[in-house]
């Protein structure tokens, strides 16, 4: 059985008065004034009863008597009653919250789901809560199911799902969008959030080839070792695209005019601020064994500290420094060296990033273009025998 979800109780707290319609008034005063009797199941029952006097049809009512019929561990009995106060009153998000708690208890998890999507929809302030308490059991096949099927409407809620896994278990959340994506496609958040996921479980390859499936054919063609080597595609993007900070005193754009190769480069503008300077990166999965990288640069920053790449495993130490020259007669210089990935690097990532040390290193000002930025794979080497040790 599917653990209970708490959260009748904070559904109780947490209802807010209606700013356009002001404080309850009449029977509405009597049913709001009752919160505070939670655990009195006569009290309950009087209050409920007046109320049904003067308005028979008053769903605050029924559900203070549901929240009776509970308190006296009559749960079958509690259920009836939630279910007449939710049908005369859909808004109600305490007789919604009771509701998802019976219907778990009773293995009722289509139902409880029902539930949870009313209640997402009329109390946005819950959503985040209530959708955490529900992620850890999505191993459960029903819950799995009805999760899905829900999301897969697309309700007004959906949106907060994503924040939610940003946080949550990897392997759970691969579990959940994983089915989800068999329904209906991913959202860019949740899309996100799954590469998180499978790159947090190992499986980094697996990331890349659902977030390159994810893009238009167009983008598409601009995969390799890296993807879009030259600067070509489009801006900003997460997954395994290129990425970068804001940073005061730094513009990074895209530039057409003169590149290395191809219709644009990437260029960094310096104001001539002091900056711990940290460009565009992008995850890699490379395969152990040994590769090229080169890239053609135009420094004009007069930094009398180089601009280097980095190639770096996700958890050890850097691979490769690629140091970029500066220019001293305005034309694009390419450089070049060699790097081995070890079996025990399982993703890495490459960085601009620019040496400087101290404060005065670290003013920059200029421009500094980067393009053709290439990785290639290398025959596997081989170590000869050293003669003097031959028989």
């Amino acid at each position: 059985m599917l653990a209970v979800v708490a959260v009748a109780w904070l559904a109780w707290q947490q209802v807010q008065v209606d700013a356009e319609v002001g404080a309850p008034k009449g029977p509405d005063r009597r049913v709001a004034s009752a919160r505070g009797l939670a655990n009195d199941a006569h009290a309950l029952t009087s209050v409920a009863r007046e109320t049904l006097a003067e308005r028979p049809i008053d769903g605050g009512a029924f559900r203070m008597l549901g929240l009776a019929a509970a308190l006296q561990s009559n749960p079958d009995r509690a259920g009836e009653l939630y279910r007449i106060a939710a049908r005369l009153d859909p808004r109600d998000d305490i007789a919604q919250a009771m509701l998802i708690d019976a219907s778990f208890e009773q293995g009722a998890v289509g139902e409880g789901v029902t539930h949870v999507d009313a209640l997402l929809r009329i109390a946005p302030h819950m959503r985040e809560s209530l959708l955490a308490s529900l992620v850890p059991y999505v191993a459960n096949p029903q819950l799995l199911d009805a999760l899905v099927k829900a999301l897969a409407a697309d309700p007004p809620w959906r949106g907060s799902l994503a924040p939610v896994l940003r946080h949550a278990d990897a392997t759970q959340t691969e579990t959940l969008l994983a089915a989800l994506t068999q329904a209906v496609p991913l959202t860019a958040p949740e899309l996100a959030a799954r590469v998180e996921a499978l790159t947090a479980l190992g499986e980094p390859g697996h990331a890349r080839e659902i977030w390159l499936q994810s893009l238009p054919e167009a983008d598409r063609a601009l995969d390799g070792l890296l993807f879009d080597a030259g600067f070509e595609g489009i801006d900003k993007t997460d997954g395994f695209g290129w990425r970068w900070n804001e940073e005061p005193g730094v513009t990074i754009a895209f530039d057409a005019i003169d590149p290395a190769q191809g219709q644009q480069s990437l260029q960094v503008d310096f104001s001539g601020r002091a900056v711990r300077f940290v460009g565009p990166r992008q995850r890699l999965v490379l395969a152990p064994g040994s590769y090229e990288i080169s890239s053609a640069v135009d420094d004009r920053t007069g930094s009398p500290r180089r601009f280097a790449w980095f190639v770096q495993c996700n958890s050890g130490p850097a691979l490769i420094e690629l140091d970029l020259p500066a220019n001293s007669d305005g034309h694009w210089k390419t450089v070049r060296a060699d790097f081995d990935v070890p079996p025990d690097c399982q993703g890495q990532q490459l960085t601009l990033r620019h040496t400087g040390r101290s404060m005065a290193e670290r003013q920059i000002s200029g421009v500094l273009r980067v393009d053709d930025v290439q990785l290639r794979k290398l025959p596997n080497r081989v170590t000869l025998p050293n003669p003097s040790h031959a028989e």
